[in-house]
Parts: structure tokens; C-alpha cells; sequence
């Protein structure tokens, strides 16, 4: 039954715009600094930043970034059948609250892999050809990231689907989402600054420690939290452990949520 949910889903938002659009924009973002970087550097000759390497860092700095496009992937998929119904009408006909939310999960993470690759064409072939400097090294910081990351990226799209269910008709959720995600990592972080067991705590978040263990500057110098066995580990562990904590939520949240 959630196969074929899952295919129904994927039907539904194949044939339509929404996943399109919002691909398209990701991608007419990261070309159009690409195109900014080669603008800037064809009117100006002295200008440092139009290479392959410092465009690329700027997605390889902020592994979170995907994160956050995760959610809003989610979101703009599923925020509207609260208001549309579709939830509602699904479970009448006889699947079950566990299969319309690991079918949604399911969908959601092979669109956001179809998504990521897209951008990464766009992006990383841009760069190569229209900004100067070699661009294999970089390149290759740039997959080894989003490697690192991935774990954790499917973690917060398992989230938002989870979230979408629980509160569909406003951007509270969204909020919400992001309050997990982001604002409490933070905000443990700045209490960890005076706690020494909440900075251990924090430490542990991917939100902080990925925007923390991450250095790429225009000179040569690269250093990476997953460079390390134990970085690696740690950036695994913690998305796994997201997947398994955020689907255990999500699951029991879908027996509990009126329709």
C-alpha cells in the first residue's frame, strides 16, 4: 500500500508545476551568481573573487543551506492538503496514517535527490565555465559536503513531512521546523558559551558543528569536519539518529492528528 501511495504521490507532483518551479528558481539562483562573479570579473580586471573556487565555497561553507532547502522543498509540496483535503480523503479510502507518511517521506527524499542533482549541474557547470581557476579540488569539496550532509538533509525533509501533518494550514509549522532545526542549536549554542554540559549538547547539533568545521579561503587553505574518521562519524551518526528520531515522531504523530 505505500508503494503505491508513493507512486500516486509522485504521479501527482511529476505532472504538476510546483517541484519544477522550485527546482527552476534553485537552479536560476546558482547560475545567476555565477553570472554576477563573471560580470564583476569581465568589468573589472583586478578582481579576485571570479574563479571556480571562491563560488564554490560558498555553497561548501554552508552545508546547512541544504537543510534548509530540504524543509522548503517539503513545504511546498505537502503544506497545502490540510486545506485541500487530500490527507482526509486518503485515509477514507483505506490507507493507513503509517503508509501516507512513509510515502510522503519516500517521495520527498528521491525528489529532493533529483533537485540536488540539477543544482549541482548548474552550479558547479557554470562555475567551470565561465569563472577562471581550476575547479577538480573544489569540486571535490563541494560532493565530499554534501555527502557529509545528506544524512541529515533526508532528516529534516523526514521533519518537515512530519510537520506538514501535524500543522498544514499556516506557516506556523514552517516556523516550527525551523525552530528545531536551527533556532534551538543556536540558541544552546549560546548558552553552552557560560554551560559546559549544554556546549556538549550543542556541539552535537548538525546546524552548529557544520557551520563551525568548515574552513575554505581563496590562499589554499581547506579544513573540514569530515575530512576526520571521527568528523565523518560524527556528521553520519547525528542524520541517521535525525532519520530514525524524526520518523519515530512523524509516525506517531500521524496516528494522533485529527483529520
Amino acid at each position: 500500500m505505500m508503494l503505491n501511495y508513493a507512486r500516486s504521490e509522485w504521479y501527482r507532483i511529476t505532472r504538476g508545476c510546483e517541484f519544477y518551479a522550485f527546482t527552476g528558481v534553485l537552479c536560476g539562483l546558482g547560475l545567476a551568481a555565477n553570472l554576477l562573479l563573471f560580470g564583476v570579473g569581465s568589468s573589472d580586471p583586478d578582481f579576485p573573487y571570479a574563479t571556480v573556487r571562491f563560488s564554490l565555497s560558498n555553497v561548501i561553507c554552508a552545508p546547512s543551506l541544504s537543510f534548509f532547502v530540504a524543509g522548503l522543498l517539503v513545504w511546498n509540496l505537502f503544506s497545502d492538503e490540510g486545506k485541500d483535503g487530500t490527507f482526509k480523503n486518503a485515509v477514507s479510502h483505506g490507507l493507513s496514517r503509517r503508509d501516507l507518511f512513509l510515502g510522503k517521506c519516500l517521495v520527498s527524499t528521491a525528489l529532493g535527490l533529483i533537485c540536488l542533482a540539477a543544482f549541482l549541474v548548474v552550479f558547479v557547470g557554470s562555475a567551470l565555465a565561465l569563472l577562471e581557476g581550476p575547479g577538480l579540488e573544489a569540486t571535490g569539496y563541494l560532493l565530499q559536503g554534501i555527502g557529509a550532509a545528506l544524512p541529515f538533509t533526508v532528516a529534516c525533509a523526514v521533519l518537515a513531512v512530519a510537520v506538514c501533518a501535524t500543522l498544514p494550514t499556516s506557516w506556523a509549522g514552517f516556523v516550527a521546523w525551523g525552530a528545531v532545526v536551527f533556532f534551538v542549536p543556536m540558541l544552546l549554542d549560546n548558552i553552552g558559551r557560560f554551560l559546559e554540559p549544554v556546549a556538549a549538547l550543542a556541539a552535537w547539533m548538525p546546524a552548529n558543528f557544520f557551520s563551525s568545521g568548515v574552513l575554505i579561503n581563496q590562499s589554499g587553505a581547506a579544513e573540514f569536519l569530515w575530512s576526520t574518521p571521527w568528523g565523518l562519524a560524527k556528521c553520519l551518526v547525528t542524520g541517521f539518529a535525525g532519520i530514525a528520531a524524526f520518523g519515530a515522531w512523524g509516525l506517531w504523530r500521524a496516528e494522533k492528528t485529527e483529520l
